[in-house]
């Protein structure tokens, strides 16, 4: 009896073990899948917006696939997709600073500009995120305009009655990849920015 005891003993904890491994490999995987590049910069300017890193990494991923140098047909620019005059005005405003165009396809200023800019929509409409997210992709008058016609509310928890089939798909596609990134970065909390591990971090 002891000894069958002892079996399932070492059964249920070698059980464990190969769980948690295959666990651990398909969380690696699929940050192999979802890479999560200029880490220290997005969880650095989240942070001081009071933003979900994560929202900030879904947003980034959504609109250049983490490529700096991207440009929009519209003209957007870098990781965020920032329309150059947005972007100077939020400079004026958060910094005080004049920008140039060119400047835009810097990561660390297009991601703090753009987190900047992401938190002023979202204080606007009290942090719902399908609103602040709809007026980052299709502005903040017609977001206006869809809270007066009624086809939004103020406390929307759905991009599904969003008019704009672009916007409807930008909102959806942020939103999911907010939950995967929290779901495959959130076991691993960023250390401190000025540790050699956070560095190695960097891309």
């Amino acid at each position: 009896m002891a000894q069958r005891k002892r079996y399932r003993l070492k059964a249920g904890r070698a059980g464990v073990f190969w769980i948690s491994f295959i666990l651990f490999v398909l969380i690696m995987l699929y940050r192999y899948v979802a890479p999560m590049p200029y880490r220290a910069v997005i969880w650095h300017e989240a942070q001081v917006n009071h933003l979900s890193p994560y929202l900030v990494a879904a947003v980034i991923r959504v609109e250049s696939s983490y490529r700096p140098n991207a440009v929009s047909s519209k003209g957007a620019i870098g990781l965020m997709q920032l329309i150059p005059s947005t972007a100077k005005w939020a400079s004026l405003k958060a910094d005080n600073r004049r920008i140039q165009t060119a400047e835009l396809f810097d990561p660390a200023l297009n991601i703090h500009l753009g987190t900047w800019y992401l938190n002023q929509l979202l204080q606007s409409y009290a942090g719902n995120e399908v609103l602040g997210l709809a007026a980052y992709n299709a502005g903040s008058r017609n977001v206006r305009n869809w809270l007066s016609e009624g086809l939004l509310t103020p406390s929307a928890t759905s991009a599904q009655k969003i008019p704009f089939p672009e916007t409807k798909h930008f909102v959806h596609r942020v939103l999911f990849y907010k939950v995967l990134y929290h779901s495959l970065y959130g076991f691993f909390p960023p250390p401190s920015r000025h540790s050699s591990l956070w560095q190695a971090l960097l891309p």
